[in-house]
């Protein structure tokens, strides 16, 4: 039997092998300008920074699957970090503030989830809004003083390392994993691409399309949760800003990494290739000496790029 030709055209149409490409691109621009860049050192630096978005973009990119964005995540990572810090302290114990963390990140979600399943609010509009109750809630729960630090475990596990490797690192490659295990493998994994391809059709093959949206946006606001508590451990405390400079780069993230914006496409490895990206070009602007506000304005570019090109080829498909 005659071996079949390998189908270039396919291969570099390819996201994965573009990711590569882009990431080996932006590594080797950023070691030109930079040398110590391309030290293990800081490579395993840019990995930390990685992580936290990482864990964010878990819930981003289910959000995106199902055709919706998340726009409370500064405060939804906030919020919880405030929460952990301030409830360790009271208390006394690391492991009561973590609980109530997590109840919060479960509540949140079930908050967002019930607004866009249930009562039909636009999944941008109900995430918006609740990022704006979340900042008042923020104040109103620490009454304007923050309180709390990391405890000794969470610090241990955003800066102490294995082999040579973050543990925090190590824990988003987990959850990575587990992410890609539940879109790949089960059933509320290919209901959730069901519901991002077509939400009647889902709901008239007999999937509940309301639980299924519910479900994505409590494991999403429990990943910012833990990406809070994590942001804690390495900074040393909380802050109002802490969550601030993740609300866009995360959608950036996931869309870079070849998801579709309008959901039922993609996945989670493509949004890790997306976040080392992100952090490839935060550097190479932080070599430049760009400030953070036209950081800013080239990710919102990024964004605006890729949902052209995107548009471009649904016409050209058509």
């Amino acid at each position: 039997m005659a071996a079949k030709s390998l189908d270039w055209k396919a291969v570099v149409k390819s996201t994965g092998l573009r990711l590569v490409v882009m990431m080996v691109g932006l590594y080797l621009i950023s070691g030109i300008l930079e040398p110590n860049y391309l030290q293990p050192s800081h490579i395993m630096s840019t990995l930390v920074l990685c992580c936290f978005l990482g864990i964010i973009c878990i819930g981003q990119t289910l959000i995106i699957l199902t055709g919706g964005a998340d726009l409370s995540v500064a405060y939804s990572v906030t919020f919880s970090a405030c929460v952990f810090a301030q409830t360790t302290k009271e208390t006394g114990n690391g492991w009561i503030g973590f609980a109530a963390a997590m109840l919060v990140g479960v509540l949140m979600g079930l908050f967002k989830g019930v607004g866009v399943a249930y009562l039909k609010i636009t999944p941008m509009v109900m995430t918006l809004a609740t990022n704006s109750i979340l900042m008042s809630a923020t104040f109103l729960y620490t009454q304007g003083v923050l309180k709390g630090e990391s405890t000794a475990v969470v610090t241990a596990l955003a800066k102490d390392s294995f082999l040579g490797i973050r543990y925090c690192v190590l824990l988003w490659v987990a959850l990575g994993i587990a992410t890609i295990f539940l879109l790949k493998k089960t059933t509320f994994g290919r209901k959730i691409f069901a519901v991002g391809c077509s939400p009647r059709v889902t709901d008239l093959s007999g999937i509940n399309t309301r639980v299924v949206l519910v479900g994505v946006y409590v494991i999403a606001s429990v990943m910012m949760a833990v990406a809070g508590i994590l942001l804690i451990g390495h900074l040393g405390y909380p802050n109002y800003t802490m969550g601030d400079s993740y609300q866009l780069i995360s959608i950036a993230a996931v869309v870079i990494g070849g998801t579709s914006i309008l959901g039922g496409h993609g996945g989670y490895l493509g949004t890790m290739g997306g976040v080392v990206i992100i952090y490839l070009i935060q550097s190479i602007l932080i070599i430049l000496n760009i400030a953070e506000a036209g950081r800013e304005i080239v990710n919102g570019a990024i964004i605006l790029i890729i949902l052209l090109a995107y548009g471009r080829g649904k016409k050209q498909s058509a």
